[in-house]
């Protein structure tokens, strides 16, 4: 397959100061063989015009309009449109290196491969950019799709959750346990855009913050139907402990209704203890030197509900260091 059709699926919702460059990154990419898959969810602002602009002068980008569903849906009508061998995904506010697909197709016609990974930068207000190195178990590559390629093979008995946030982490672990063979390009080709205030990885909506444990619990689950939670119980309990304790707990310092948080702590110990009991010894181990301790100090007072130790130990620290800087 010496040049595959590669379909580049881009949910759009209300991104008019982002879409374009995003679009510029595809329609400049040195693989040509690509088509554009944008599915409009129902944006309020000037994204569909400027998209169906752009689209004038490029034939390969397919528009879809749709109404407001969320990201899932969006992707999910993507995937079931698409036509080619192989899926990658894009959010419209962010961008790919112009030789992203073209090293992905690389690979794809040097070795048999039905997923390729590849590492991204974080970019920030200011530009920075940090590159974000990651590996290839279902618990280092990512729970988010648009580091990859993968092909059309691995969605056809999938879907993203949908109404749901974080509905990435609930099944893009669960595709990529199905990859056979699995590639990696060790060079930053996708750019995320972490400046939007207003996106999802920005926004802290406390009525969302229990859709993590639905995620990584659908996890546990699709492979334990599948037979294939055994041989990947390690790397599932390194999901959990990644997504709730590390990244989902140490959230809740920034909802300000105790109630709330003390709900969502309680929710997280109670998933932690029903599926892996031994968690803490997992936690001590990984977590070995004075920040790590710290923060597992952090981690076992909030789910106590002592928020204020834990406040003081974390989240003012970082206050500070936010406005020395």
């Amino acid at each position: 397959m010496i040049n595959p059709l590669i379909s580049v699926i881009i949910p759009v919702y209300n991104v008019e100061a982002y879409i374009t460059r995003c679009l510029d990154s595809l329609k400049n990419q040195t693989y040509k063989h690509i088509e554009i898959v944008v599915i409009n969810d129902g944006s309020t602002d000037n994204s569909l015009s400027i998209v169906e602009e752009i689209g004038k002068t490029e034939n390969r980008i397919r528009i879809y309009n749709k109404e407001n569903g969320g990201q899932a849906s969006a992707r999910n009508l993507g995937i079931s449109i698409a036509k080619g061998e192989y899926f990658m995904f894009v959010d419209s506010d962010d961008y790919l290196d112009n030789n992203a697909v073209q090293a992905c197709v690389d690979i794809v016609n040097s070795q048999q491969c039905d997923l390729i990974v590849f590492d991204y930068y974080k970019v920030n207000k200011q530009g920075q950019k940090q590159h974000i190195h990651l590996g290839t178990e279902l618990h280092t590559c990512s729970a988010g799709p648009c580091n990859k390629l993968f092909s059309r093979k691995l969605w056809e008995n999938y879907r993203f959750p949908e109404g749901y946030w974080y509905e990435d982490l609930g099944i893009v672990p669960v595709v990529v346990a199905n990859a056979s063979n699995i590639a990696k390009i060790d060079q930053a080709l996708y750019f995320y855009d972490i400046s939007r205030d207003t996106s999802q990885t920005n926004t802290i909506n406390p009525l969302k913050l229990n859709d993590k444990i639905y995620m990584v619990e659908n996890v546990y689950k699709e492979l334990e139907k599948q037979g294939k939670l055994n041989k990947n119980l390690n790397k599932v309990e390194y999901l959990f402990i990644d997504h709730l304790l590390n990244g989902l707990l140490f959230k809740l310092m920034y909802v300000e209704d105790t109630t709330v948080r003390m709900n969502i702590a309680v929710n997280i110990k109670t998933t932690m203890d029903r599926y892996f009991p031994k968690w803490e010894a997992s936690v001590k181990h990984n977590n070995k030197g004075i920040k790590k301790l710290m923060k597992r100090i952090v981690i076992h007072q909030y789910l106590k509900g002592q928020f204020l130790l834990g406040d003081v130990l974390l989240k003012y620290p970082k206050q500070l260091k936010k406005k020395i800087v």
